[in-house]
């Protein structure tokens, strides 16, 4: 009885082992295989959602009069700046976007 326990108790072990080193085993290709601009985008929507995020914040604690007026605007400005700055590089690279897809598509098609 004691030998069965054992034996699955190792059987176990192996595998629990083998699942958490296989990525390890891997090698680095998937790491190297990451699209920067795919990254690069997602952090841009990420950064828009916080944002986002942060000026309905804003809104909620003027509302609730946890700021000043003047605060208010002041803080509200900055975010706005920020939101547009954020918005206008998602736009931009997008648009590279684009012009890198149909370039990748000429040359699929040509070779």
């Amino acid at each position: 009885m004691i030998l069965i326990v054992l034996l699955w108790s190792l059987i176990l072990g192996i595998a629990v082992f083998a699942y958490i080193a296989f990525p390890l085993f891997r090698g680095t290709d998937t790491i190297l295989n990451v699209d920067p601009a795919e990254t690069r985008m997602q952090t841009l929507y990420l950064e828009r959602e916080q944002c986002y995020s942060a000026l309905a914040d804003l809104d909620e604690d003027y509302e609730t009069g946890k700021l000043s007026e003047e605060d208010y605007q002041e803080l509200r400005a900055a975010l706005m700046q920020d939101t547009a700055q954020v918005i206008s590089q998602l736009e931009t690279a997008a648009q590279t976007d684009v012009e890198a897809e149909i370039e990748r598509f000429k040359q699929q098609k040509l070779g």
